[in-house]
């Protein structure tokens, strides 16, 4: 088995007007991991997602997928599209059939699917992303967050060997969007290669399994979550903070108040739990656990 499942290899990509979007960018997407890129805006984190998915084609370097450059004849194409699924940031440049029901059945029905499959795929995937409901709806009528959950519906429909999604919980409430982050671990736990962009430090923090930092067109950083969201010169050279629990769990240390952990805590849960651990009485940066508990983030 191919150790990438997805590779740029010293890519360059330039908009028709003048801006350099991606520079001599190289990155390899591991096989079966839940992958999450994150940066400021215009870092080229959404162009990168469509070279992967073929939409754009760089004007130097090239992709793989698993090992072999891509081609970008209409046939070539639509075998990659049916191994890498892109969920758009705005949902509405991605739906376009009449009712929600119609709009998912598209792609698994362009795939030749029996009928049979086709309902059931579509049924499945409608019920996962909670938009059942909504099936004969017509899609014009959907809140932004609504479309937007239509979207990840569409490509979880086909189920892609690859599903890459630009900013999948913007627009989304939090209820949704650990629905959908729930989700992506269902899809990858069944063997695919989930990836995300997203400018939420905390969710990647405790979704990814690696990370990549762009900026201005290129990866300036890789690696476990840990230690990239560590990284304090990476992530002001990106206009990000390091995730609130890293920053919590990093302020216990320095106090003393806990001993280095065998696992460090990657959820609000977890340093929850390790705050109870060491009595709920105990104020740590200015922060009761009570007050951890409410907390919003």
């Amino acid at each position: 088995m191919t150790v990438h499942i997805l590779e740029a290899d010293n890519i360059d990509f330039r908009y028709i007007d003048g801006t350099k979007a991606l520079k001599n960018l190289s990155m390899q997407i591991p096989w079966g991991k839940k992958i999450a890129v994150v940066g400021k805006n215009g870092a080229g984190k959404t162009t990168l997602f469509l070279h992967f998915n073929g939409v754009n084609r760089p004007e130097k370097g090239r992709i793989l997928l698993k090992g072999r450059a891509l081609e970008y004849g209409t046939r070539s194409l639509k075998e990659l599209r049916k191994t890498v699924g892109i969920v758009f940031q705005d949902p509405d440049n991605q739906l376009f059939s009449a009712s929600v029901y119609q709009d998912v059945s598209f792609g698994p029905l362009n795939l030749g699917w029996p009928e049979d499959r086709v309902r059931a795929k579509v049924a499945e995937a409608l019920e996962k992303t909670g938009t059942w409901a909504l099936r004969d709806k017509p899609v014009h009528f959907l809140s932004q967050g609504q479309k937007k959950r239509v979207a990840i519906a569409g490509v979880l429909a086909m189920e892609p060997e690859v599903i890459l999604l630009d900013e999948p919980t913007s627009s989304l409430d939090p209820f949704y969007s650990g629905q959908i982050m729930a989700l992506l671990d269902e899809f990858n736990q069944g063997g695919a290669t989930v990836m995300i962009s997203s400018h939420n430090i905390d969710e990647v923090f405790a979704w990814a399994d690696y990370v990549f930092v762009m900026n201005d067109g290129q990866a300036i950083a890789q690696g476990h979550p840990q230690d990239v969201l560590s990284d304090e010169a990476a992530l002001m050279r990106a206009n990000l903070f390091k995730p609130w629990v890293l920053e919590m769990y990093q302020g216990m240390l320095a106090a003393g108040m806990i001993p280095p952990q065998p696992v460090v805590p990657r959820t609000r849960e977890q340093i929850i739990g390790l705050l109870g651990q060491f009595g709920k009485e105990q104020t740590i940066i200015g922060i009761r656990v009570q007050e951890v508990n409410n907390y919003e983030f």
